[in-house]
């Protein structure tokens, strides 16, 4: 089941009690998300708070090496740069804009000082960041144990979750460096799954065709990922079907 973003609309934010999103709400400034824009280094502070409206972001593990791996895909089904217990305010992860789009930004301390006032909005957060580490926590799993065609399915549908229609604009390299693998072993993959009739490529493109397949070739790491969401947010919103 794709999550349908509503049009200029982010989940988690439709989720705050009335009252802190009134205090809040004059303080959110538009943001452009840029494809490659980085929000966050690893390991540098953290200066606002960002909610997508359409688009996604990547969260990844730099290695000294300068490789990389993803290990959380965000919509608008929540954020980044959230308040938490830790004292810190610095990024674990760099966090970069890996498909455009639009969203708001508050400034971090702004919403840390709401949180820790008002429980409510703390309960949420914190349900959040609970969702949110769980699709951390299931993505080390997953790369360390499934073989890269069900992470490939896995990848492709939490994207495809998370833009508009059925066109996924990146690159075979770009997915080989999210699934942290070879790129001839990402093209070999999506000639299979385009053999299948699963999905097409073209330069710079995928097309999901066939939502179902795509959900049967991945492993169960996707479903437990959104099934938390839904449990612990209430988030899971179908899709209609493929154009």
């Amino acid at each position: 089941m794709k999550i349908e973003p509503a049009k200029g609309s982010n989940q988690l934010l439709a989720r705050l009690p009335k009252e802190s999103l009134s205090r809040l709400q004059h303080h959110f400034q538009p943001v452009e998300l840029v494809v490659g824009k980085v929000l966050y280094e690893a390991r540098a502070p953290i200066e606002h708070a960002y909610f997508p409206h359409v688009g996604t972001l990547s969260a990844v593990v730099v290695m000294r090496d300068g490789s990389i791996i993803e290990v959380a895909t965000i919509g608008n089904e929540g954020g980044v740069g959230f308040p938490t217990a830790s004292p810190t305010s610095t990024s674990p992860n760099r966090v970069f804009c890996q498909i455009a789009g639009r969203g708001v930004r508050i400034e971090a301390a702004l919403l840390d000082r709401e949180v820790r006032q008002h429980a409510p909005l703390k309960q949420l957060f914190e349900a959040y960041q609970a969702a949110f580490l769980f699709q951390v926590s299931q993505s080390v799993a997953c790369n360390g144990i499934h073989h890269v065609q069900q992470r490939c399915c896995r990848w492709l549908l939490m994207t495809h979750d998370r833009v508009e229609g059925d066109d996924i604009g990146l690159t075979h390299e770009f997915l080989a460096a999210m699934l942290g693998v070879r790129r001839a072993s990402v093209t070999d993959v999506l000639q299979t799954l385009q053999d299948k009739g699963l999905l097409t490529t073209s330069r710079g493109k995928i097309t999901i065709l066939d939502r179902a397949g795509m959900e049967a070739g991945s492993c169960e790491c996707y479903q437990d990922v959104r099934s938390e969401y839904a449990r612990l947010l209430g988030i899971n919103i179908p899709h209609p079907p493929l154009s």
